[in-house]
């Protein structure tokens, strides 16, 4: 390796170079400004740890490259240098840059050649890295290099990049004394933070059962007791069965919750309950190894009290105490707060995911603990910090403070945004005007987490209800109604945030916004976490006030909304041709349908296929006629009754809404009264006419088939008539009777029978429908007339029931 005393360069040959004295290096280079010295420095001193010898003076080691370093521009061919990659490598590099080839069973090199241009374009889109990503990717060829290394050497290397590492993340995090350790990388960061506590809990075995845990195994627990790991509830990962597994630890204790309003979405150690356990466990013989503690929960952003963790500690008795969260970036600032840093800086270790605050990939999950006795990292722990050596050179410490700065910042200016609007309610923030000042004033450190939802203020009335009825020992129906109200309510809330959501999705994806599910009575809100995502989007101040200002004027749209709502049921008896119908998945004012007065009288839970089919038709029609006036209207089906329905949008102006709902009924009134509904309405007449004609066609088969052929005869039927007479009721043929309100048909036996039984007699149904269009008025001086009782009654031959029967319908009828 060639040191030059301003940089660092690692080559790559390609593959037509041939190993010499040593193994080829990747092409790649990577320039890294060397303020400090490098392993190969003359004026390194630096001692590796696992040979126990001095570097020394190093030989300057060189290698002939003699290839291009692979250029960006140039394609990966090789066909402008003349020289070709071989088939393998071909093809796997096709399956790099290109997803084409899924779900190709049979895919040729040949093949791959003639889309790899293709490819190549459409991979680079939202796939592009930044130089520092490039590098990062670039070194984990050079940890396969250096294990090709002599011993001596690639253990000297290991050493200086742990050694600079170490020494960074100290300084940073205020952490002296300390060690680093980088997680194997996984497939999410969680299980990566997994491994950062394994290793914990491992260095935590050390320290309490000493030699004996690597000697003796589960023995060492029976002889010296049980260890037992106390795990805080805001902690969201299994670790039961990873430490059962992995250490033999089957005693794993979730600790209970701090009560709270807040406790069902995210709750916090109660310090007091664990004193309680905590003794139990001492009483038992067990072994208190390690608790874990979060600082900076993910949801709401909560602390554990470390500070009365580490008094219980050094009054009961002592464990390892562990801590992870995003409150840990506080440590990096300039000015951190004094009373973080001490009680911080008395834990013995603590796993944070700075890779992602970063932004930066493929950077391992950092963990850095105290020194315990008789641990020494490995060869392969220390090669696993090359990345942040190649990170830290690259960034600088400065700028790591600054990008984490800006984080913090982003929150403290969202927070002030947010505080200004009132019908956003910050969940967690009891005051949020007051707390955003304190913040401000840095009184209070700026949350690391915001996490804020539309404040829709009958949900909380109907929360207080529901419990005023339970307190009050109400009867059970009465609390059951409390219950379908809440559930309504709540489920409309997410609408709104959902609808919101959408609207505000431009101005959130440069923030890295997105909606969470809380539980509870809690439902959607929106998760704003910039330290997550503010330096992979590259996230500033104004992207946040501009998200501010989009949400302040799409909370007017969402206010005017619910207040039409609650308008909106009093203004169903000012038109009675429309019936409020229950909706889900909508944020909009509500939906409605409009009702034909032919189906009028029938209760919406009666309705009839045929009913609901003449209903969902109607009301079709009337949407697209609405949409070409105004297109916040939509068309929707009612789950509950099966029918389709009008959907009302969002409102900008309570105003408009009287004048939205008679726009759709005189819509609604318009197509009934067109030739096209009564011509529809005709033919479904027709259809009953020759259901009952067919019904009377299959009876008489029937009855001649029951009969027999010797009835029929002239002479011989009399004879057996008289012989073995038949009943009276397999000798009436029952008529059917058409019902122009349902559609339906009925014999008439149970029809004429139900009006015998019946004391009160029917009412008759009104046709509301006016006869000539676009004269409102004449529909009530002349009321048009209909059947007698609405129905067509067919017995041997079908007949019209009335002769007072439109003249549509009469012409269809005959």
């Amino acid at each position: 390796m060639r040191h030059n005393s301003e940089s660092s360069s690692f080559m790559l040959p390609c593959s037509s170079h041939r190993y010499q004295n040593h193994p080829p290096l990747p092409s790649t280079k990577i320039e890294v400004s060397s303020q400090q010295h490098s392993p190969a420095s003359n004026s390194s001193s630096t001692k590796s740890e696992d040979s126990g010898l001095d570097d020394g003076p190093k030989k300057s080691v060189t290698s002939t490259v003699s290839a291009k370093p692979i250029s960006r521009k140039s394609s990966r061919m090789s066909q402008s240098s003349g020289v070709s990659l071989p088939p393998v490598l071909e093809q796997l590099e096709h399956m790099i840059i290109s997803d084409d080839w899924l779900g190709n069973e049979t895919t040729t090199p040949v093949g791959l050649k003639q889309h790899v241009q293709v490819a190549k374009t459409r991979s680079r889109e939202g796939q592009k890295l930044s130089e520092l990503g490039r590098t990062l990717v670039t070194s984990a060829s050079l940890k396969s290099y250096i294990d090709l290394l002599s011993s001596h050497h690639r253990q000297s290397i290991a050493s200086w990049l742990y050694g600079s590492v170490n020494h960074v993340f100290s300084n940073l995090f205020r952490f002296s004394d300390s060690q680093v350790y980088c997680s194997d990388p996984e497939a999410t960061i969680s299980l990566s933070i997994r491994n950062g506590i394994g290793h914990a809990i491992k260095l935590a075995l050390k320290s309490s059962y000493g030699t004996d845990y690597a000697t003796k195994g589960w023995k060492a627990f029976v002889e010296q007791g049980a260890p037992v790991v106390y795990v805080s509830p805001a902690l969201h990962m299994d670790v039961s069965s990873y430490l059962a597994s992995e250490f033999g630890i089957a005693d794993v204790t979730i600790l209970p919750k701090l009560e709270s309003d807040l406790s069902e979405i995210e709750g916090r150690i109660d310090h007091q309950q664990f004193e309680k356990i905590l003794d139990e466990d001492l009483a038992a013989g067990k072994k208190p190894l390690i608790l874990i503690g979060v600082v900076g929960t993910t949801i709401l952003g909560q602390n554990d009290m470390i500070s009365k963790i580490l008094e219980i500690r050094e009054k009961k008795a002592h464990f390892w105490l562990h801590i992870t969260g995003q409150a840990i970036a506080a440590l990096t600032f300039r000015e951190p707060n004094n009373v973080l840093v001490h009680v911080l800086s008395q834990v013995d270790s603590m796993t944070f995911p700075i890779a992602l605050w970063l932004g930066i990939p493929s950077a391992p999950v950092v963990t850095l603990h105290k020194s315990v006795e008789g641990y020494k990292a490995s060869y392969r722990e220390k090669l696993d910090s090359l990345p942040w050596w190649v990170a830290s050179s690259y960034l600088s410490g400065k700028k790591i403070v600054d990008m984490i700065e800006n984080a913090f910042l982003l929150s403290k200016v969202m927070l002030k945004g947010l505080s200004a609007i009132p019908e956003v309610e910050i969940v967690g923030v009891e005051n949020p005007v007051d707390f955003a000042n304190r913040v401000y004033k840095s009184k209070y450190t700026a949350p690391t987490v915001l996490i804020f939802k539309y404040n829709y203020v009958s949900i909380k009335n109907a929360i207080q209800h529901h419990k005023d009825l339970i307190q009050k020992n109400e009867d059970h129906d009465a609390i059951s109604i409390a219950e379908k109200t809440l559930q309504d309510e709540l489920e409309y809330g997410d609408y709104l945030n959902a609808w919101l959501r959408d609207g505000l999705l431009p101005e959130s994806q440069a923030l890295g916004i997105d909606t969470i599910e809380l539980g509870g009575n809690y439902g959607i809100a929106f998760r704003f976490c910039p330290l997550e995502h503010a330096a992979t989007f590259s996230s500033h101040i104004d992207h946040v006030q501009r998200f501010v200002r989009k949400l302040t004027d799409i909370m007017r749209i969402v206010e005017s909304t619910v207040a039409a709502k609650l308008k909106f049921s009093e203004l169903k008896d000012d038109f009675p041709s429309l019936v409020l119908l229950p909706i889900r998945n909508w944020a909009g004012i509500g939906a409605v349908c409009y009702i034909p007065s032919i189906v009028k009288e029938t209760n919406p839970e009666d309705w009839n296929a045929i009913q609901k089919q003449q209903i969902s038709h109607l009301n079709l029609e009337l949407v697209h006629q609405l949409k070409s006036v105004d297109a916040a209207f939509s068309s929707g089906d009612c789950t509950r009754y099966g029918v389709s329905c009008v959907k009302f949008g969002m409102l900008s102006d309570v105003k408009d809404l009287h004048n939205l709902v008679l726009m759709v009924s005189d819509k609604g009134k318009e197509i009934e009264n067109s030739q096209q509904y009564l011509d529809s309405l005709a033919d479904l007449i027709r259809q009953g006419i020759e259901a009952a004609n067919e019904a009377l066609r299959k009876e008489n088969d029937q009855r001649l088939q029951n009969e027999g052929m010797m009835r029929q005869l002239p002479i011989m039927g009399s004879l057996v008539n008289w012989w073995s007479p038949l009943t009276p009721e397999s000798q009436n043929i029952r008529g059917r009777a058409f019902n122009l309100k349902t559609g339906e048909m009925q014999e008439t036996d149970v029809l004429f029978k139900s009006k015998k039984n019946s004391d009160v007699t029917p009412p008759k149904t009104k046709n509301e429908t006016p006869q000539i269009p676009h004269e409102p008025s004449a529909t009530k001086e002349e009321p048009s007339q209909s059947s007698s009782e609405g129905e067509a009654t067919v017995a041997e031959e079908v007949t019209s029931s009335s002769e007072e029967t439109k003249p549509a319908i009469a012409a269809e009828s005959a």
